[in-house]
């Protein structure tokens, strides 16, 4: 029986010469701004990436507001009138 633990370095260099040419080839295809479609995704992508990381930011700067806005009011608790309707 063949023991299949032993690397094998011609599959190992064609391996990595598959990967490495599956790569450039996804690569390309992502990357194609030589053409108006191309850059309008490049862009598109770059545009979404930007704005969820602007949101992200923006949720957590919010949640640190409340937080200390409801610190600050947690020890300063006042007991305001209830309006009354008018008849």
């Amino acid at each position: 029986m063949a023991d299949h633990d032993q690397p094998d370095p011609q599959f190992d260099a064609m391996t990595a010469h598959l990967l490495h040419r599956e790569a450039l080839r996804r690569a390309a295809d992502e990357l194609n701004t030589t053409s108006a479609p191309g850059l309008e995704g490049v862009l598109a992508r770059i545009s979404a990436e930007v704005t969820a990381e602007a949101a992200s930011c923006r949720a957590s700067n919010s949640e640190a507001m409340e937080v200390d806005s409801s610190a600050r009011h947690s020890t300063q608790v006042q007991q305001l009138p209830i309006p009354q309707p008018k008849s």
